[in-house]
């Protein structure tokens, strides 16, 4: 088993991660994991102080979810997904994932940002679909980064990053891009 099975290819692989809190609750977050080589099965994440960090600090383990539902990538930059969005809480797969990986956690370094390494523990391709590259879901991901950055340090320059990649996806999106962004305005307003 190795990431490339999954789909991850070098560079910082964009998935929604699911990590438990101590007392069970549920974390959901968009992330970036980072691949040096695909054809092992090592990655790192560096994360910020938030839900995700600390449920991986108390040794929760991180599962990714591969998914292009532009609304659970909009709902979950902002709010942690409940019950009603899973297909399965054990392993915990949103639903329409294509699929889902399980990762043990070890911080490496600690800072702000804290870097862990990643060991890809299991996984399972659910679903296997043909998709075209949509630059208004592209534009879509791009414009939640600078969206949670926004919402930390309020940056302005990030408030026109956001509206460039909304010109992207008012004309490369679909609906459900477009409702997904009116998703994340309406977090940042």
């Amino acid at each position: 088993m190795k990431l490339a099975d999954f789909g991850f290819t070098e560079g910082i692989n964009e998935i929604i991660a699911v990590t438990f809190s101590k007392d069970g609750k549920i974390n959901t977050a968009p992330i970036g994991i980072i691949v040096e080589n695909a054809n092992s099965q090592y990655a790192k994440v560096k994360l910020y102080p938030s839900h995700t960090r600390r449920n991986v600090e108390a040794g929760s383990k991180l599962w990714a979810n591969i998914i292009y539902d532009p609304i659970i990538w909009a709902i979950s930059s902002f709010e942690d997904l409940d019950e009603s969005w899973f297909e399965s809480l054990n392993p915990p797969i949103i639903r329409d994932s294509l699929a889902w990986c399980e990762f043990e956690c070890e911080k490496v370094r600690d800072g702000n940002p804290a870097e862990f390494k990643l060991t890809l523990t299991g996984g399972a391709i659910l679903r296997k679909e043909l998709r075209a590259i949509n630059r208004g879901f592209n534009a879509l991901i791009e414009a939640l980064v600078h969206a949670t950055r926004y919402r930390i340090n309020k940056n302005p320059s990030l408030l026109q990053k956001i509206e460039e990649c909304r010109a992207i996806v008012e004309k490369c999106g679909s609906e459900r891009e477009k409702n997904a962004f009116k998703i994340l305005l309406n977090h940042i307003r």
